[in-house]
């Protein structure tokens, strides 16, 4: 790899040179990008052969899609909940905690009038 120095520039001294001159005798026989795939070929590349599965595999292959389901749903459904139960406690506690101070005031009222 040949490095470059380019004096006057911003550019660090010790970047590599990727590119080169080519000369008129070098020969001409590298591949290039301009060939043109004929469309039957590039249609059946582009469209996998279709697999065919037996019954057997096919039942088998849902009934481990839907325990997948069943799992991945589950889990959202008890993370879910579980963030709404713990809403449901807050708002539980606050309740309580804006109560508590009438509930004590009754309670010692009704105390002192015995």
């Amino acid at each position: 790899m040949t490095f470059i120095g380019q004096s006057g520039s911003d550019l660090p001294d010790n970047l590599p040179l990727l590119t080169r001159v080519v000369d008129e005798n070098f020969p001409d026989d590298l591949p290039t990008l301009t060939e043109v795939v004929q469309e039957n070929i590039a249609t059946d590349i582009a469209i996998p052969p279709p697999s065919a599965f037996g019954d057997e595999e096919m039942r088998r292959l849902l009934l481990r899609l839907e325990a997948h389901l069943e799992t991945v749903f589950a889990e959202k459904l008890n993370l879910r909940l579980e963030q709404l139960q713990q809403v449901a406690v807050e708002q539980a506690v606050n309740e309580l905690k804006a109560e508590l101070p009438n509930m004590l005031r009754n309670a010692l009222n009704t105390r002192t009038e015995l």
